[in-house]
């Protein structure tokens, strides 16, 4: 009989310094008894083990929470939504007084709300809620705590290319100052978590509201995400980038799959990565093609949570509700822009949704008619507002693209069309302000020069089958022309954006929101093209800028060199620039 064999005994670690353990490292001594660690000696800190254990943020597998008023309000799984075909609406239409007690007991055993879904001037009934179980599978603890280990793995390893150790947090303050308050799908308050912000925090932000940040903390890599969008910036040393980009694509293969628990904080990941086309992949169609899905997916999980409803405030707390809605609106603007730029079918039929368009306040503040009557209100801004605005105008691109985007569509459109969509446009940008701010402190004057570049792409959508050019193949039974100097004004539009994608704070937006690009390069085929056959001095010398603009943003590496993608479309820039010679 063999004897068994005993397990190799582990040796005792010797404890890290104090260096190494805050920043969670490996402490490492040559020979294993040197009184200085190879880190610090290489380095030259001063190597110690004084100091208590740094407090652990990271997940614990097996929490035990105590039930409390906060928690009744907090903001946890979404509930499923069900239309009025499923099972759950049907048992809805048993009326008589003996099936009352037992819809609703059977409401109660399967966690359903009933009249949750309300849209002005119909039936409330028209779908129903139904809650989630939650999962004691540890799915996005799991994830949490990969993405932790990659976020501490990657700090360290930056530190070294760097030189320096604050590489991330210089990432985060330009995520939080230049790209959520833009595109916030996530917010800045849920980005920053219910964890103490960083002190230069305080430079833009006047207060950290914690009602505004959802009680169960977003999971690790739309923390790397972030990094990531703020990486994409030329600015950034091209090993920065490509580390990050590394990164976060590995997690992202291993964070989403199929097979995951489906929550708003999923949509909210999935959503935000429609902001950069470049953070996917290397190859140009892999990386289209995984936007578009992931996206996509995106949007199904809206759906299936029913986050293309209204929902009573009776049913859910006021910060979800707001939550909801500025995660809808941030759905519609990618379904609008992707469907644009690839030619592709609208996904989200507006006709099928009653959500409202994003809160422009922040999260926590009441949803009133008189806001201005609210005590806080000198306290906060109207954070959302260019958010609901972009809103408002993917949903008008959407029209026009549905209008305009192939013969097949023009041959179906009538005047009317034409005539409400050119009046919806004339009122919206009417009301838009002078002035955006996302803080008291903190006014992004980008934001107006963005709202100008979109609305190069919705007049351009809406005003092609007009151009001289073009009015021979516009279907005989279009008897509706635009307003006179819209092309004009519109040729103005697309000089003044091509000026300010040269300057530095134009780059920037080039380089991190694919949302930009579309726009700019047909701001660069309004000008190539000379629609409005006025050949002068400010068309060629606008041309010339959009050239550099596009050769510049060109030439920015990742981690395979330069971008496959971006050479595509410096080739297509390239052959407008020849044609219009």
């Amino acid at each position: 009989m063999n004897e068994p064999v005993s397990g190799i005994k582990r040796k005792r670690t010797t404890r890290a310094c104090d260096y190494c353990r805050s920043h969670r490292i490996r402490c490492e001594r040559e020979g294993g008894h040197s009184s200085i660690c190879t880190h610090c000696k290489l380095y030259g800190l001063v190597c110690e083990s004084v100091a208590p254990a740094p407090r652990s943020h990271r997940s614990r597998l097996s929490i035990h929470r105590i039930c409390s008023a906060e928690d009744a309000e907090s903001q946890g799984l979404e509930p499923g939504y069900a239309g009025p075909t499923s099972i759950f609406h049907i048992a809805s239409i048993l009326k008589s007084e003996r099936h009352i007690n037992q819809v609703k007991e059977y409401d109660e055993t399967n966690d359903i709300f009933r009249n949750a879904i309300s849209s002005s001037g119909q039936q409330a009934s028209e779908g129903v809620l139904y809650g989630r179980c939650d999962c004691s599978n540890g799915l996005w603890k799991a994830q949490n705590a990969s993405a932790l280990l990659k976020l501490d793995t990657l700090s360290e390893q930056l530190s070294l290319i760097a030189g320096k150790e604050s590489i991330l947090d210089d990432l985060l303050l330009t995520s939080i100052t230049k790209i959520l308050p833009v595109f916030p799908v996530v917010t800045v308050s849920e980005s920053m978590g219910r964890e103490q912000p960083p002190d230069t925090f305080w430079q833009y932000y006047t207060m950290k509201d914690y009602d505004s940040t959802p009680h169960s903390p977003l999971p690790k890599i739309v923390r790397l995400v972030h990094y990531g969008l703020a990486s994409m910036s030329r600015a950034v040393p091209v090993p920065i980038r490509q580390s990050i980009i590394r990164a976060v694509r590995e997690e992202l293969d291993d964070t989403l799959q199929p097979s995951r628990q489906n929550s708003l904080s999923t949509v909210q990941l999935l959503v935000s990565l429609f902001i950069s086309l470049d953070l996917h992949h290397d190859n140009p169609t892999e990386s289209r093609s995984l936007l578009w899905q992931r996206v996509g997916t995106g949007i199904r999980g809206a759906f299936d949570m029913g986050i293309h409803r209204r929902v009573s405030n009776n049913i859910i707390p006021c910060g979800q509700v707001h939550r909801r809605r500025r995660v809808w609106g941030s759905c519609i603007i990618a379904d609008r822009w992707l469907a644009l730029q690839y030619g592709q079918p609208l996904t989200i039929d507006l006709d099928d949704c009653d959500a409202q368009l994003p809160f422009w306040w922040p999260d926590h503040v009441p949803d009133m008619e008189d806001i201005s009557a609210l005590p806080i209100v000198h306290k906060v801004v109207p954070s959302f507002r260019f958010l609901s605005e972009l809103t408002s105008l993917s949903i008008l691109l959407g029209r026009a693209y549905s209008l305009t985007s192939s013969t097949l569509r023009l041959a179906k459109s009538q005047d009317l069309g034409f005539y409400s969509l050119q009046n919806d446009m004339d009122v919206w940008k009417v009301h838009l302000p002078n002035t955006w701010q996302y803080s008291p402190v903190l006014e992004i004057p980008a934001m107006e020069h963005l709202m100008q570049l979109f609305l190069v792409a919705l007049e351009y959508t809406f005003l092609k089958p007009f151009f001289p050019a073009n009015i021979p193949w516009l279907p005989a039974h279009i008897a509706f022309r635009p307003t006179v100097g819209s092309i004009e004004r519109l040729v103005e539009r697309a000089i003044r954006s091509l000026s300010w994608l040269s300057s530095e704070e134009g780059a920037f937006y080039l380089d991190v929101c694919q949302m930009t690009v579309y726009p700019a390069f047909l701001c660069m085929v309004i000008i190539a093209t000379d629609v409005t056959h006025k050949s002068d001095l400010a068309l060629a010398s606008a041309l010339l800028t959009g050239q550099e603009v596009f050769t510049c943003w060109s030439e920015v590496e990742g981690p395979s060199g330069k971008w496959g993608s971006r050479q595509q479309i410096l080739g297509a820039i390239n052959l407008l620039g020849g044609s219009s010679v």
